[in-house]
């Protein structure tokens, strides 16, 4: 950035960019659409570590405690000989040696399976070295900690003993060597070495070891591993962990879309209407609802009916990206708003690969559709409106099935029978025809549907698509021709329920 100050440009450093936002939201969102993986992976993994637990062998531990006595005057504070000392004391305490000694009060045992059951640690707030071994069994465990202590020991009292039995017989030697001598001084070096040895012999008599066992091993009373209940716990909080990673991880490398607002944008469409989501029961029916899903579907019909032409007959296919995102009830309440404003309706189950329309009205899957072109292609076409069974209300309502399942419905499709069966539809006295249609993607079936309808309902669920998805279904209906109206939003959340009147 250049500035003119008296004359002269100068120029300063840039502006930092505003630091981003963290779309902490998004990351929630992520999270709370992944709860089966989330619990799948809780469930596995916890599940696996507590099986693991309760099947491996169990192992007991037990420790013994050697304390190392300072033979240093406290007051000068000679740590580091000290430190030196439980050091060298740690380390000679599990030697090949001190090994091969203990393992004689240890039957079945050798030098290398002591090896990798027991090991010694200085503790570090006091003069103790604890020695911990490791078994198959409890008492085991404590035989073992007690027998590699216990050998110790006993080598360095013998090794003390030694040293002093050295040390006097080297003094005794002396005093025999000065016995022949006269003189004062011969008198008095033979005094002084008598002294010696007293002191010694006494020092030997009231003075303990410098190393001795501070408390013996004993039997555990629970196995130090495996603890499934601990093991359980750790793991559980370890595989949600890792839970959480995956599905961030996943979020960043396939991103969903945000929200409505994004998803308006990528598909250049209006949102008409946000239906809230709520959790419902198996084999639940349109009438049914919630008073916000109320409200929204009373949006969208007047949001439809502000958008298509103001002429007797508008033909309207609803329809999704992907599969599961809740077209079909959709098609179902918009309906049924629809003939309860006084519009005669008329509701086309058009999947006939994944019918449920009939489901939600309890109507017989057949006849229905399929048997519709199937006749218009045999020139028979009577009865068409007869087959719209489903009455409800005031019977503005009717409802026709898919039929059953052809071979290859696209092809049924794309035949004149279905340019015969929207004749007779535009014949008819219908203010409002919906079709129940398959998902865009993948399916040329809706393709074929909505280049002869008047309008395009498009039900979103803005968490299962991503914004490839969306920029794709954006460009079919760009190369179809065809008249999107707009989206219907399903995934909202909300607890109150109402019923439809009527």
């Amino acid at each position: 950035m250049a500035d003119l100050v008296d004359g002269r440009v100068r120029y300063a450093a840039p502006a930092l960019p505003p630091d981003q936002p963290v779309e902490a939201g998004r990351y929630v969102d992520a999270l709370r659409r992944s709860k089966l993986l989330i619990a799948l992976i809780l469930a596995s993994l916890t599940g696996a570590v507590l099986l693991v637990s309760m099947v491996l062998p169990k192992t007991y531990r037990a420790t013994a405690k050697i304390l190392v006595e300072s033979t240093s005057d406290p007051t000068t504070g000679d740590a580091a000989s000290m430190e030196r000392r439980l050091a060298t004391t740690n380390a000679l305490l599990t030697t090949r040696k001190t090994l091969r000694q203990a393992r004689r009060r240890v039957p079945g045992e050798t030098v290398a399976t002591l090896q990798d059951k027991v090991h010694s640690s200085v503790d570090p707030t006091a003069n103790i070295i604890n020695v911990v071994a490791t078994d198959d069994t409890a008492k085991g465990a404590a035989r073992t900690a007690n027998a590699v202590a216990g050998t110790f020991l006993a080598e360095q009292r013998r090794l003390e003993r030694r040293r002093q039995a050295g040390a006097l017989a080297t003094l005794q030697a002396a005093l025999n060597a000065l016995e022949d001598k006269q003189g004062i001084p011969a008198a008095t070096e033979r005094s002084q070495i008598r002294e010696l040895i007293t002191n010694l012999k006494v020092q030997a008599a009231t003075s303990g070891p410098e190393v001795s066992l501070a408390e013996a091993a004993q039997a555990p009373k629970a196995p130090y591993s495996p603890r499934p209940l601990r093991n359980t716990l750790f793991a559980f909080f370890g595989a949600a962990f890792i839970a959480a990673l995956v599905v961030l991880a996943r979020a960043q490398l396939k991103p969903r879309i945000s929200g409505s607002r994004e998803l308006s944008r990528l598909l250049e469409m209006p949102v008409l209407s946000e239906v809230p989501y709520v959790r419902r029961g198996i084999g639940h029916r349109p009438h049914s609802v919630s008073s916000s899903e109320y409200e929204a579907y009373q949006t969208l019909q007047a949001s439809l009916r502000r958008q298509l032409p103001a002429t007797k007959q508008r033909i309207v296919l609803v329809t999704s990206a992907l599969p599961g995102e809740g077209k079909t009830e959709v098609t179902a309440a918009l309906g049924l708003v629809l003939s309860q404003a006084g519009q005669r309706t008329w509701l086309v189950s058009a999947d006939m690969r994944t019918p449920k329309l009939h489901e939600l009205f309890d109507v017989e899957q057949t006849p229905g559709l399929a048997e519709v072109l199937a006749g218009n292609m045999n020139g028979d076409s009577e009865g068409i409106f007869e087959l719209s069974a489903a009455r409800t209300g005031s019977g503005r309502l009717h409802v026709l099935a898919s039929g059953r399942t052809p071979p290859d419905p696209a092809q049924l499709l794309a035949g004149n029978a279905l340019d015969t069966f929207f004749d007779e539809m535009r014949r008819s006295d219908y203010d409002y025809i919906l079709l129940d249609g398959p998902p865009l993607l993948g399916l040329v079936d809706s393709q074929l549907l909505a280049q002869r309808v008047d309008g395009v309902l498009v039900v979103c669920r803005p968490d299962r698509l991503t914004p490839e998805t969306a920029l794709a279904t954006r460009e079919l209906l760009d190369r179809l021709d065809a008249k999107p109206l707009g989206l219907a939003i399903v995934g909202a959340r909300s607890s109150i329920h109402a019923y439809l009147p009527g």
